[in-house]
């Protein structure tokens, strides 16, 4: 009996901790079907855990970019969004966990209406919306259309609307070391706005409201070999692409 007493007592304190520890989480719940792009200006955030979707994060203000994407029918291949949502939060309060909800996915007809509408509602975990001065969203277009290649802290940038206090330009990059001993420095993106003299950090607090468009930009490529194709020329004829070809064409770079 006494065994059974403290057996009782044992997994009722264990359900206290359990629930404890999931009172006491605060961050960003990714729904199901969207991935990560971005985290307060970052595309590898250590606090995301793929176990439960959360991204841990502090009370107070951080952006997190997500786009949809996932198989909705096997024999027809994933289906994407073209643009994804960039959810801005301005007042995370301390064991608060923002996420969204949107309509259930039913068919892959289905799913492609949603990849081009993405109209959801900022909610917490229990359902409840979240008010426009805690966090709002919004669907970042652009005007390449639907492209793999798409740098979406640039196009936050070229806006005046990232917030990424931790990211550092890549002339302001010192060395690292990997786990292994190696000395290491990550380049960054060759089309990134972030160039010497750039400020370390971006920390944009109140968001702008008007679209700015973003300045054109071109390449050359010298010394080609005969029969070659540059990227640059994969990436225009890419572009010159409908939207039905691009689709097939990542569905076949994501097969092999």
């Amino acid at each position: 009996m006494k065994l059974f007493k403290l057996l009782k007592a044992s997994c009722l304190i264990g359900c206290s901790a359990i629930a404890l520890q999931a009172a006491a989480d605060t961050g960003f719940k990714v729904p199901m079907s969207y991935n990560i792009e971005l985290v307060d200006g970052l595309d590898e955030p250590e606090e995301y855990s793929r176990m439960n979707r959360l991204i841990t994060l502090s009370p107070g203000r951080h952006q997190i970019v997500v786009r949809f994407g996932d198989n909705f029918d096997r024999d027809k291949g994933i289906v994407q969004s073209a643009n994804p949502l960039v959810i801005d939060i301005y007042a995370l309060q301390q064991d608060q966990v923002i996420t969204f909800d949107y309509p259930a996915i039913t068919s892959d007809d289905a799913a492609h209406r949603f990849a081009r509408e993405q109209k959801v509602t900022l909610c917490d975990v229990n359902g409840k919306p979240i008010p426009a001065n805690v966090a709002e969203y919004f669907l970042l277009t652009s005007e390449n259309g639907f492209t793999v290649l798409r740098d979406y802290r640039q196009e936050l940038m070229s806006l005046g609307r990232l917030y990424a206090p931790a990211y550092v330009a890549g002339a302001n990059r010192g060395m690292g070391m990997t786990e292994y001993g190696t000395p290491t420095i990550k380049a960054e993106n060759t089309g990134n706005l972030l160039t010497a003299g750039a400020p370390s950090n971006i920390t944009m607090d109140a968001p702008n409201t008007s679209y700015e468009q973003e300045s054109g930009m071109s390449t050359t490529t010298k010394g080609k070999k005969k029969g070659s194709v540059s990227l640059n020329q994969l990436v225009n004829l890419y572009n010159k692409a409908d939207d039905q070809t691009k689709l097939k064409f990542v569905q076949y770079v994501m097969s092999h």
